[in-house]
């Protein structure tokens, strides 16, 4: 089996646009997710940073068609969110998985993998993601599709709040399910730490009559070392899960992340006292290659020395002296790995033969010296049942330890973790998979316990709710029972201090005349001189402004754009120059004012964007509700009447019109359609409702009549 390499980044865009987004994720770095994920996922141009105001008005509008929501452990996010797609956050249990589910029409793109939202994770570290696309059309592709939307389900109750958007996505998944029987899709299996232990779940796959021939773990993190030193592990180890199932010539690889390797020369040493230590040698090729050996022994012409893969090899002895002084043929330091050494010495026991694999977290490429870590998680069981050979292979977030693998998520138990399982034909090991792996027999590395330090405490969960209602323009800030604790406060937004007190807070923060700035979508809460931010998840992001002032698009300018005489980016900046008292530019377009052609123009025009089957129910509701809408124009038009800047009649003759060109269009068949009529039908009914304050009569004039008689059937 080969693993395909590349950037996670590359893979998710597909030649459309994305219906909808939710990304899950232990740690979280908002400026590496906005200015580089939600860029490559909403396809969009504008530079993050060269364009700064561009781009942030480019992706707002599109996260106003998009719903994304981002799912992280409240512990581990960073500050810096600027953008408002909804980050909710998980505290009461570690949540620890790595998935992207990113929906095109006909199609669901899925990853899971190790890699977290974060320049290293999706770059940088070394990271394994399995990547499928799931076909809507396809039974068994969505049987996994429906899986996950279950996880989905039961992570939305861990978050602390559960914003908008997560439900959005979600209709838009079950608007697609076709209520398939679980079957695999393509021989994937979705493994949930959320419905029981994932190693049970990931055993349950292996037949019954199954003898286990090797086990393959690879891993930044194993198990804390609290196995009798003089027992085999147990059930209750990663290495003694498959108790009773292993074959009796079965081995054990196990992978560490090797820290420290040298990739440039050190000073010479004597190969006799470098024997059965790990050396790295330097090929003089014009593009530097370093593989690693392992001395063991030295004769009066020959050194006979490990490979990378274990193999036993031969080299002239006086060829590696001389490599040894000019310096292409050097003694590797100890190496530091962490893993639980009396674990799997134990396990030995158990095992006809236990080896260990060092993967190196610097290396050499294009010529160049690289940091990549290894962060990849990966398990794979080779077993035989019958004549017939097979290995199944887990990929995702569980490290091998307990609390990811062994036991169910829950407060003070497991952690949330997912992963795919997939079986291939024959007997498969973890370099087969991994061929960087280097061979370490146990003179050469001595794992030792790894030492985490303590958590700061995280004053952020003191907030239980930062909410921003764009249609009242306000911020609410509520607060969690655990903020009875907290010292001395202040909250900011911005910069500008919004509450604080001496005292723990009692009452919920509000603020009025609230815009949500370009700059930043949180609160900071200041406590000890310590900063800790909060997202503000806004109520409707189709109630946003679309101008960085918060300032609202006047109607010439808004039947501009809807008739298409000009583009969105020229609406905006017209915008801003009228509310700050400039020329509008309009007059060179429009004349000296519109006429009620450009209204039906605008009506129109806006009926027939409506019509475009590749809108999704977000985008379609946006061009009726939305700042830039339909229906941005007509409360235009009310306004005016109730300024005394428009006659009722015109008003209300607009209105009629707009309501018959919203009728003589029929929205196409889609699975969406249901969903979008009853948009449609609301907002006409408002329309209907809105235009009976400003009812037309015939009185004495025959032209009305008229009028009313041509408007009766889709006005009454």
């Amino acid at each position: 089996m080969k693993i395909e390499s590349g950037r996670v980044l590359d893979r998710l865009p597909a030649e459309e646009r994305c219906r909808g987004a939710i990304f899950t994720s232990y740690s979280f770095d908002p400026a590496f997710f906005e200015e580089n994920v939600l860029r490559a996922v909403l396809r969009l141009t504008s530079d993050p940073v060269e364009q700064v105001e561009r781009y942030h008005s480019e992706a707002r509008r599109a996260l106003q068609e998009t719903p994304v929501a981002v799912v992280v452990d409240a512990g581990e996010r960073r500050a810096g969110r600027r953008l408002p797609y909804d980050l909710l956050e998980v505290s009461d249990v570690v949540f620890h998985p790595k998935s992207v589910l990113l929906l095109y029409r006909d199609f669901a793109r899925l990853l899971i993998g190790s890699g977290n939202l974060t320049r290293p994770g999706f770059g940088d570290n070394t990271e394994l993601f399995v990547s499928t696309d799931l076909i809507y059309a396809n039974d068994a592709d969505m049987s996994l599709l429906d899986g996950f939307d279950q996880h989905l389900g039961r992570i939305e109750a861990l978050v602390r709040r559960t914003g908008t958007q997560l439900h959005q996505i979600r209709d838009e998944i079950q608007r697609k399910s076709r209520s398939a029987s679980p079957i695999l899709s393509a021989g994937l299996a979705f493994l949930d730490s959320t419905t029981g232990p994932i190693m049970d779940q990931f055993a349950a796959l292996i037949p019954a009559d199954a003898l286990v021939t090797s086990v393959g773990m690879l891993a930044p993190f194993y198990e804390t070392d609290d196995v009798d030193d003089a027992g085999v592990p147990d059930e209750s180890s990663v290495f003694g899960a498959f108790a009773g199932r292993i074959a009796p010539e079965s081995t054990l690889d196990v992978g560490f992340r090797w820290e420290n390797p040298q990739i440039q020369p050190t000073a010479p040493t004597d190969l006799n006292k470098g024997l059965n230590r790990i050396w790295t040698f330097k090929s003089n090729d014009k593009e530097a290659v370093l593989a690693y050996r392992i001395p063991t022994e030295l004769t009066r012409n020959t050194m006979f020395y490990l490979d990378a893969a274990g193999q036993r090899r031969r080299m002239p002895l006086g060829e590696a002296i001389a490599s040894v002084e000019d310096r292409t043929f050097w003694m590797q330091p100890d190496p530091l790995a962490f893993a639980p050494r009396q674990t799997i010495a134990n396990a030995a026991r158990r095992f006809s033969k236990v080896r260990h694999w060092l993967h190196p977290a610097y290396r050499i490429a294009d010529g160049r010296a690289a940091h990549r870590p290894l962060h990849a998680k990966m398990l794979a069981v080779a077993y035989r049942s019958g004549t017939n050979e097979a290995t199944l292979i887990l990929m995702g977030s569980p490290n091998m330890s307990r609390r990811a693998l062994l036991l169910q998520s829950g407060k003070g138990l497991g952690n949330v973790e997912v992963g795919l399982a997939f079986s291939i034909e024959g007997r498969f090991e973890l370099r087969d998979f991994v061929p960087d792996l280097v061979h370490a027999p146990p003179s050469a590395c001595t794992p030792a316990e790894r030492e985490f330090p303590e958590k700061d405490h995280n004053f952020a969960l003191a907030i239980d709710e930062a909410s921003h209602d764009p249609g009242a323009k306000t911020l609410r800030v509520s607060w969690a029972p655990s903020a009875t604790e907290l010292p001395p406060w202040r909250l900011s937004y911005d910069g500008r201090d919004i509450a604080s007190s001496v005292e723990p807070p009692s009452i919920t923060v509000r603020v009025a005349n609230f815009t949500l700035n370009p700059s930043t979508a949180e609160v900071v809460l200041h406590v000890n001189g310590k900063e800790y931010s909060a997202p503000i998840l806004v109520t409707d992001l189709v109630g946003l402004p679309v101008t960085a002032s918060g300032a609202g698009v006047g109607l010439d300018e808004l039947l501009m754009l809807l008739s298409r005489r000009i583009g969105t980016e020229r609406t905006l900046l017209i915008a801003e120059r009228r509310n700050s008292k400039s020329d509008d530019g309009l007059t060179s377009v429009f004349g000296e004012g519109f006429s009620p052609t450009d209204v039906f123009k605008a009506w129109w025009c806006a009926a027939e964007d409506l019509a475009d089957a590749d809108l999704s129910v977000q985008a379609f509701r946006l061009r009726l509700e939305g700042a830039l809408g339909i229906g941005a124009a007509w409360s235009c038009m009310l306004e005016a009447v109730e300024q005394s800047t428009m006659a009722r009649e015109e008003v209300w003759f607009f209105g009629a019109e707009l309501l018959r060109s919203l009728s003589e269009f029929n929205l196409p068949q889609s699975r969406e359609l249901d969903a979008k009529l009853r948009m449609m039908a609301a907002f006409k009914a408002r329309v209907r409702s809105e235009m009976e304050a400003i009812r037309l009569s015939a009185g004495t004039r025959s032209w009305k009549d008229l009028v009313l008689r041509f408007y009766r059937e889709t006005t009454a």
